[in-house]
């Protein structure tokens, strides 16, 4: 759905000087070389809570590619890889030159940041993983269930003691907040604005509160923030088993696939008795690119590891709090999964956070909601056969956003910027000519 591994799938894979700012201005970031492609990297500092702006501050990393034709620069592009957790930072800085078009680098200075407790902003830390190989999301005993309650908890009250009070304020609206502080830094009256997977999240925000201030937006594998946990976990699993059986399809078709000639349902079957291999396998199954490497997985059996990142773990359980509380909510809704996904069972993203944010402890910032924007101009752009962030997302978002435009795309994989060159340049020239 929304983790920075996809962007590392499709891609193959500083230091900077603080500034402080006050609540209603913000000096410019002090931009140091960085990188090996000609990026600058700098910060500003925002408020740690936004109810206090005049109270402690934290640090945004940022990092910046230069308009490659100054004589036809647009403006300044926010980018947003998505996550919760992916680094923007990284991307730009270090991807900038694969991951972004000659024909968007000419146009606009290219931002990448790291959000609010991710990366090279201050952190969220966690010294206990959110994930336990010995610890099932799909528990089948009471003490399984409540081990995994226990752990969860654990989990969090680790989090709070080695991050502090951030752990309160990593959630969405706090983030979006933060952007307009990078907007003024960086002297723009407007931005645009690309964002994948959970980042359509955090622009529609962003729009959300600032309309004035976007120019033109592109949300690309949509997240509807008003789905409520079950039906997000249906979403994904019904078409995640769409995507299985197109991924079993290539390997009977394409000699290539290592599993060609073999079963391949039968050897995830066999395979799948753990969560590494289901999770492992989704995160797979959202890329056609990454499908011969999982197919060589399903060949060796070897290869499966699904850790999930502190700050993931602690923005989704305030932005998509669960509604599971008792082991018989789980085993019901186990067997629903089931049910939708025979082959596949529910091994999807938004599981994860489904039973990662039972008995959490920390009170959700931004659950459950609409996201209504009016006035900027917005691409929502939304995919038939994504796993990570299935088709209805996209049209229940571009319902929210008064006078946006809804961009289908029929291939298979997560988000078409990064699956499909046609549809990823029409986003290009609807950000280069609005």
């Amino acid at each position: 759905m929304w983790t920075k591994r996809i962007a590392a799938v499709a891609l193959v894979a500083t230091a900077a000087t603080v500034v402080t700012i006050g609540p209603a201005a913000a000096s410019p970031p002090r931009w140091t070389p960085c990188g090996a492609e000609g990026a600058e990297c700098g910060s500003v500092q925002v408020p740690l809570d936004w109810a206090h702006p005049n109270g402690s501050r934290i640090t945004i990393a940022l990092t910046r590619l230069s308009a490659a034709d100054p004589a036809h620069r647009v403006g300044v592009l926010l980018f947003n890889p998505g996550g919760p957790g992916g680094s923007g930072v990284e991307l730009v800085r270090d991807y900038g030159k694969e991951l972004f078009p000659q024909s968007l680098r000419d146009r606009f200075d290219l931002v990448g940041f790291d959000p609010r407790g991710v990366g090279e902003s201050t952190p969220v830390k966690c010294p206990v993983a959110p994930t336990d190989p010995t610890i099932s999301d799909f528990p089948q005993t009471k003490a399984q269930y409540d081990a995994l309650v226990a752990h969860n908890r654990a989990v969090a009250a680790s989090c709070r003691a080695a991050t502090g009070p951030l752990i309160d304020h990593v959630d969405t609206i706090s983030a979006a907040r933060d952007i307009d502080v990078i907007r003024a830094a960086l002297g723009e009256s407007k931005i645009s604005w690309l964002g994948l997977s959970y980042g359509t999240m955090l622009g529609a925000t962003y729009a959300s509160l600032y309309p004035s201030r976007v120019r033109a937006a592109v949300l690309d594998g949509a997240v509807d923030h008003t789905l409520g946990v079950r039906r997000m976990v249906m979403d994904e699993t019904r078409t995640t088993e769409d995507v299985f059986t197109r991924f079993v399809a290539w390997c009977q078709s394409d000699t290539s696939c290592a599993m060609h000639g073999q079963d391949v349902t039968a050897r995830y079957r066999q395979l799948n008795t753990t969560d590494a291999v289901g999770f492992t396998a989704y995160g797979a199954l959202t890329s056609p690119r990454a499908w011969p490497m999982l197919a060589e997985a399903l060949k060796s059996g070897t290869g499966f590891d699904a850790p999930t990142d502190p700050a993931y773990r602690v923005i989704t359980c305030h932005d998509f709090p669960t509604d599971i509380h008792s082991f018989p909510q789980l085993q019901a809704r186990e067997a629903e999964a089931a049910r939708l996904a025979p082959i596949t069972r529910g091994y999807v993203e938004a599981w994860d956070v489904q039973v990662g944010c039972i008995g959490w402890p920390i009170p959700p910032a931004n659950p459950w909601a609409p996201t209504p924007v009016n006035g900027p101009k917005v691409l929502v752009v939304t995919g038939h056969h994504d796993p990570a962030t299935p088709y209805p997302w996209g049209v229940a978002l571009a319902h929210q956003i008064t006078g946006s435009q809804l961009l289908p795309w029929n291939g298979v994989g997560h988000t078409a910027y990064l699956e499909d060159k046609a549809t990823q340049a029409q986003e290009i020239a609807y950000l280069t000519e609005n």
